[in-house]
């Protein structure tokens, strides 16, 4: 069983990694656009990790996909869990990694 709750935060980390790495795009705009921006970011990854969970508790295939792919990001250090959770990611849609989320 995926444990849902640590997976929603991992997708918080992952927006939050994503934000700090674009801090400096970031600064070429008003600074309540960019509060906008990283309201979006978060409400996007919150998104897909519900969608995602979803689809595990219907697909035992996703699920363990999420699972998996929580255990190895919990036991690696933190930056590799960008990667772990692009795999993850890129295994339940299909699509290959470099295209599961934004390039860095």
């Amino acid at each position: 069983m995926t444990d849902a709750e640590a997976f929603r935060r991992q997708a918080r980390e992952v927006a939050r990694e994503r934000l700090l790495k674009a801090r400096g795009l970031l600064t070429t705009v008003a600074p309540a656009e960019r509060t906008a921006i990283e309201q979006v970011a978060y409400a996007v990854a919150a998104g897909v990790a519900s969608c995602l969970l979803e689809e595990a508790a219907r697909n035992s295939v996703v699920e363990a996909a999420l699972r998996d792919g929580y255990l190895r990001v919990r036991k690696s250090a933190r930056s590799r869990s960008v990667r772990s959770y692009t795999r993850a990611l890129s295994s339940v849609t299909g699509s290959p990694p470099s295209e599961s989320l934004p390039a860095r």
